[in-house]
C-alpha cells in the first residue's frame, strides 16, 4: 500500500470512529423505559401475566415511618391472547393499597386493564402507579415485604418486594402516540 493510501485510510477510520461510538452508546432514559429492571427489584408471573421491575420506594433516610404512604411501582407485561385486569393490590404492611395519577392525583381502588399481548407501566411517581397507603410498622430499606397482586382471570401471586431507596432515576413512560425520537449526535 502506498503511503498517500495508508494517510487516507487512517483519516477515513479517524474520522468514522465518534460516529460509531456515538451510535454504540445506549441512551440511558431511553434504557429505563425499554428495561425498567433494577437488581433491588423482583420479577414474578401468574399464568400469562408478569410482574416486573416491581419495587417499593424508601425515602432518603432509608426509613419508612409507620402511618406514612410510598410508591409501590411495577410493569404488568401480559403474554396471552385474552386481555386481564389487576383488581386488587395488599400487603399485611399497610392499611391498602391504592392507585394514585401522579403525586397529588386522588387515591381510587386498584383497577388496571392489562391488554393482550400489551405492556402497562406503573413505574413513573408522576403518572399513574401504586401506592401503599399507611404503613402499619416502620420500614427500612433493603428488607422484603409480601405483596399480594390479585388478577380478575390470571388469580393471586404474592411477591417478596424490596424496600429500594430513591437513588436510581425513574422515568415517565413512552406514550405509544408519541414515539420518542431517534437518538441524534
Amino acid at each position: 500500500m502506498r503511503p498517500r493510501s495508508i494517510v487516507v485510510a487512517a483519516l477515513l477510520t479517524a474520522g468514522l470512529g465518534p460516529l460509531a461510538a456515538c451510535s454504540s452508546q445506549p441512551d440511558a432514559v431511553q434504557s429505563r423505559i425499554t428495561d425498567p429492571a433494577r437488581g433491588t427489584s423482583v420479577n414474578a408471573q401468574v399464568g400469562s401475566l408478569r410482574l416486573l421491575a416491581t419495587r417499593i420506594d424508601a425515602p432518603e433516610d432509608r426509613k419508612l415511618l409507620g402511618g406514612s404512604n410510598t410508591g409501590l411501582f411495577t410493569t404488568l407485561a401480559n403474554d396471552g391472547t385474552a386481555a386481564d385486569r389487576l383488581v386488587a393490590v395488599s400487603t399485611v404492611y399497610a392499611r391498602q393499597v391504592v392507585m394514585r395519577q401522579g403525586t397529588d392525583g386522588a387515591e381510587g381502588p386498584v383497577q388496571v386493564d392489562v391488554p393482550a399481548a400489551g405492556v402497562v407501566s406503573l413505574q413513573y411517581p408522576g403518572g399513574l402507579h401504586l401506592e401503599m397507603v399507611d404503613l402499619k410498622v416502620d420500614v427500612r430499606a433493603g428488607r422484603l415485604l409480601p405483596v399480594t397482586f390479585r388478577f380478575e382471570k390470571a388469580g393471586s401471586v404474592t411477591v417478596n418486594v424490596f424496600v429500594d431507596g430513591f437513588g436510581l432515576p425513574t422515568v415517565s413512560p413512552v406514550s405509544p402516540a408519541s414515539p420518542a425520537a431517534p437518538a441524534t449526535s
